[in-house]
């Protein structure tokens, strides 16, 4: 699908976007937040992990209860002043020095409500029964970590572990574009914004039914912010957002305390503040937090907080849940829930013969032709935080490493033509990492407009030479060849890159493609940065630019190209604190001209976005301009099959 979701809550509210795992409609999504509520953040959008495991795409991340960053923008609501922001002086937002809510549902001082509990299923509505998803991705997320890794961040992770896991303090919905206290049922904020204390509600439990406790939250934030010895490749996809938080917990209290190493705006806050979720720390106490093979909670957890809890759980068929009668916001309607891998040709045959409910991706060539059939429901969305695809620079390695290169590959790709060839006509030209219908989107940047004869003089001014049988040639005199990676479950990406590979011939460049299973290739790109050029696409996530940082600036965990430079590492910082929303747009007008100018990456085009369901599954509900997602604000859980 064409799409990207953020994690739940917490990889909902990480600032990053996901990295698509699936396949032809999968984006690659902002890091989110870690599990519940929110959904989106990163990536997911073809291989989840920032782009190249990125925004994710459609749930990215987000589902599994991930924040993605929630940003400025409150899901970009409609006006960049949608982003809350407020928080420019001591008294920070409404809700500064006040209590939040009380511990029934209802807003409090700040307006904001506590999430209640679930309402009972629809009158008529039969309860029980089995919701089978079928994804593109063909295989499912090897690891289901809570706090998932860049090279472990995708579509599938961000959806399996919004099922199984939850817990952060607040949650954005998506259907409203406002925060709820989830697990707190109050919050107080300090004076100078910077301080947020919530109190834990008292009807949360895990799995087993023992109680989530303050200290299980400590564990899981004091293990995911190491960067020691104990965790030497951290590269947790949110964690450049959990180190502008600090925690402490109260186990006398039940308070848990967030204190921000500056005032940001209070969208971000917020977002940053619910990347933290729980892990049963007598479970996991004494794994290692990183290594699955000394650890098989992380690859099939087996306490969980999450409405559905793993039955079983194979990355090469399917995953199984069933329900969990101590989540604390009541059954679920489905008694299970299976994913399947899927493929471009099984997919909509799944929905067809009833032996899938829902995917969240399928072939754009198929749109058509399953819009008219009766025995499909398709729904379509356009939102802000949708998917876009991109073209990834290896910046590490010649001559990629030259912008003249990189610029003129740029001018060599066609996005009309690419849209028509590998998208049926479905998506609109993008030129920045922002979201065309985003009021941060920056009209005035560098488009690079196909042109052969620009792309050809391009080369030649920086000294590029042809030999005698049309190569090009390097600096080093060899003739130049590069490969493009790109995962073989999403089919409009193995079309573009064979479409790369006749559009290079014509600058004398031989082009390699280099198509791999989903979880080779994040491995390949995100893991290893073993790669000339990738196939990336992100999305999902919460819909503010400061989303896209993880892939940007310096120590990013989403950064594939590799790519510095200090004006853009400033500039992120400079935006995430900016809480006057005309300032804020400035400071990412001028991201999105540098990283267009510098062209680490190409954008190429958003795509709309859809997904396809059983017609006898009932309650689907549009969300935010008609965007809508089974991993979102627990909408899964309301769902129920209409019988015969």
């Amino acid at each position: 699908m064409h799409k990207k979701t953020p994690l739940l809550v917490v990889l909902a509210l990480v600032a990053s976007t996901l990295l698509a795992a699936c396949g032809d409609n999968t984006a690659t999504t902002a890091p989110a937040a870690t599990t519940a509520a929110a959904t989106t953040p990163a990536a997911a959008t073809t291989a989840a992990t920032a782009t190249t495991a990125a925004a994710a795409t459609t749930a990215a991340i987000a589902t599994t209860a991930a924040a993605t960053t929630v940003a400025a923008t409150s899901a970009a609501a409609t006006s960049v002043a949608a982003t809350s922001a407020a928080a420019t002086t001591s008294a920070a937002s409404t809700v500064s020095g006040t209590t939040a809510a009380s511990g029934t549902a209802g807003a409090g001082a700040s307006g904001m409500s506590v999430l209640p509990t679930l309402s009972p299923a629809p009158a008529g509505a039969p309860s029980g029964g089995t919701f089978t998803s079928v994804s593109l991705a063909g295989e499912l997320a090897p690891v289901l970590h809570p706090y998932p890794s860049g090279s472990d961040y995708s579509q599938s992770v961000i959806e399996a572990d919004s099922l199984i896991w939850d817990g952060p303090m607040i949650e954005y919905d998506y259907t409203n574009l406002k925060w709820n206290l989830r697990y707190a049922k109050d919050m107080k904020v300090s004076s100078d914004a910077k301080t947020y204390t919530f109190t834990l509600r008292d009807d949360v439990k895990w799995s087993d039914g023992s109680p989530v406790t303050v200290a299980d939250y400590q564990y899981a934030y004091d293990n995911a912010i190491k960067e020691d010895k104990a965790n030497p490749d951290n590269d947790y996809v949110g964690l450049e957002d959990l180190k502008k938080v600090t925690l402490k917990t109260d186990e006398a209290t039940k308070t848990l305390t967030f204190t921000l190493n500056d005032v940001y705006a209070t969208d971000l806050a917020l977002s940053y503040i619910g990347v933290v979720v729980p892990v049963p720390s007598k479970v996991w106490n004494g794994k290692p937090w990183y290594d699955a093979t000394k650890n098989p909670e992380m690859t099939k957890p087996t306490v969980v907080n999450g409405p559905y809890t793993i039955q079983s759980f194979d990355p090469k068929a399917q995953g199984v849940f069933k329900a969990n009668p101590n989540w604390w916001r009541g059954k679920p309607i489905y008694d299970t829930v299976v994913f399947k891998g899927g493929s471009t040709s099984t997919v909509l045959q799944a929905i067809k013969t009833g032996q899938a409910d829902y995917a969240d991706s399928f072939p754009p060539a198929q749109y058509t032709a399953a819009k008219s059939d009766p025995t499909v429901k398709v729904y379509d969305w356009s939102a802000v935080n949708g998917t876009y695809r991109t073209i990834e620079y290896n910046m590490r390695r010649a001559p990629l490493n030259d912008k003249a290169v990189r610029v003129a590959i740029n001018y060599a790709v066609d996005r009309a033509t690419l849209i028509k060839l590998a998208e049926n006509g479905l998506g609109t030209a993008q030129f920045s990492f922002v979201n065309p219908q985003s009021p941060y989107y920056n009209k005035d940047v560098t488009e690079y407009k196909y042109n052969l004869d620009t792309a050809k003089k391009t080369l030649a001014d920086a000294g590029y030479k042809l030999d005698g049988s049309g190569n090009l040639l390097g600096k080093d005199g060899k003739p130049i060849t590069l490969t493009v990676a790109f995962p073989t479950s999403s089919n409009p990406r193995v079309l573009t890159a064979t479409y790369l590979q006749q559009q290079l011939k014509q600058l004398g460049i031989a082009v390699k493609v280099d198509g791999k299973e989903f979880n080779a290739y994040l491995d390949q790109v995100v893991k290893k940065k073993d790669f000339d050029v990738s196939l990336g696409a992100y999305g999902g996530g919460f819909p503010d630019p400061d989303s896209f940082k993880s892939q940007a600036i310096t120590d990013g965990t989403q950064n594939t190209p590799g790519y510095s430079n200090k004006q853009i590492d400033d500039l992120f910082a400079q935006g995430a604190k900016e809480t006057d929303p005309a300032k804020r747009k400035a400071i990412y007008d001028q991201a999105q001209k540098i990283l267009t100018d510098d062209t680490p990456f190409l954008f190429l085009y958003n795509l709309n976005s859809f997904n396809a369901f059983n017609p006898k599954v009932q309650g689907v509900a549009p969300g935010y301009k008609g965007s809508e997602h089974a991993f979102t604000n627990d909408l899964l859980t309301r769902w129920y099959t209409q019988q015969s």
